[in-house]
């Protein structure tokens, strides 16, 4: 990623270093890559620090045990060798279990005068109260410059990509890249667009590309809108047939991914019916291109707000899950089932 992207809030760090030495900052952002490319471009941008004297603390079997906080302990019990500040690198912190968060309060309040500590989270809500009162918290974002030259570069199309920024900055980045065959884009795009019930199979297969591939993810989320698209359309005969051919895909993708991946869209997509029922300032839209997808402006109109919060609650469960002890196609019939309830009343 080019350093512009976070270039001022880096610099703000390297030129205070004198000033933020022996303190703690936390970096939070709703998007892992963002932090993961932050976390690269601060450590190697800033001339205080050096990998060799710096630590990064990562999630060991879902959490960040006592054992890695006494790691760092012993890490800070001497003065940097080759830079001029010692950096522990904190990845997402949320994951200290409380054995782990309790012996790290002391060492996040009171680093060595020559140290600093630097932690990243997705869900700064889930920090303790005693973690949280401890760190600087600075919030990243995708920088506007990254949005501006995509809606430049694509023009009318440039709509269908605004959920990005809430869903992966990876197919930004890709979309941004020079390299990047526009026409081509343009054209996988406007054919999505114009899928209608009768290339169900071509959907179906979009979504079984490898997601690794930010081309691959791009086609995955526009299938999925439009699969919403053709579902909501649908009795409640054909939905069902429907919802059961996509759950026919199980041996054909990865399932705990698919789940996580078809849950972060879905609760997109509700978060922005919430805001199309409470309000008609479309400036709070993360996505207007769902508008187009889905038909918002013909298919809510009055909905128990209630049932969508708690679908919205289950989604970001979904799409956090690391576990994989669930039944396929028992949760993709409860996705899209649940989501569909949400509308029910309203569907003209």
């Amino acid at each position: 990623m080019s350093n512009s992207f976070f270039y001022d809030t880096i610099e703000k760090i390297q030129s205070k270093i004198d000033v933020i030495k022996a303190s703690s900052m936390c970096f939070v952002s709703e998007d892992n890559f963002i932090l993961y490319n932050f976390r690269d471009e601060l450590l190697n941008s800033v001339s205080a620090f050096n990998k060799l004297d710096t630590l990064v603390i990562k999630p060991s079997g879902g959490n960040i045990k006592i054992e890695q906080v006494r790691d760092v302990e012993e890490f800070l019990m001497y003065k940097p060798n080759y830079a001029k500040v010692k950096v522990v690198f904190f990845e997402d912190i949320d994951r200290l279990n409380v054995e782990a968060a309790n012996a790290s309060l002391k060492l996040i309040e009171e680093p060595p005068e020559y140290a600093l500590v630097f932690g990243t989270t997705t869900r700064w809500n889930y920090l303790l109260p005693t973690v949280k009162s401890r760190f600087i918290r600075v919030d990243l974002s995708i920088p506007s410059v990254l949005i501006e030259n995509i809606n430049s570069k694509y023009g009318e199309i440039g709509i269908y990509f605004n959920f990005f920024r809430h869903y992966d900055l990876g197919v930004l980045l890709f979309l941004n890249d020079e390299n990047t065959d526009i026409s081509r884009i343009k054209d996988e795009v406007e054919r999505i667009v114009k899928f209608s019930a009768k290339n169900v199979d071509e959907l179906l297969n979009n979504f079984k590309l490898p997601l690794d591939l930010p081309e691959n993810k791009l086609k995955f989320a526009l299938s999925y809108y439009k699969f919403w698209n053709i579902l909501i359309n649908l009795n409640d005969k054909e939905f069902f047939y429907l919802i059961k051919d996509i759950s026919q895909i199980k041996n054909d993708v990865e399932n705990l991914s698919f789940l996580r991946n078809i849950s972060a869209l879905g609760s997109i997509l509700l978060r922005d019916s919430m805001i199309f029922l409470n309000s008609s300032k479309w400036k709070y839209f993360w996505n207007n291109s769902l508008v187009y997808f889905f038909g918002l402006n013909e298919h809510i109109v009055d909905v128990d707000i209630e049932q969508i919060k708690n679908t919205v609650s289950y989604l970001n469960r979904m799409s956090t899950m690391r576990l994989a002890n669930f039944n396929f196609e028992m949760e993709i019939f409860t996705h899209f089932f649940r989501i569909k309830r949400c509308f029910s009343r309203t569907i003209k």
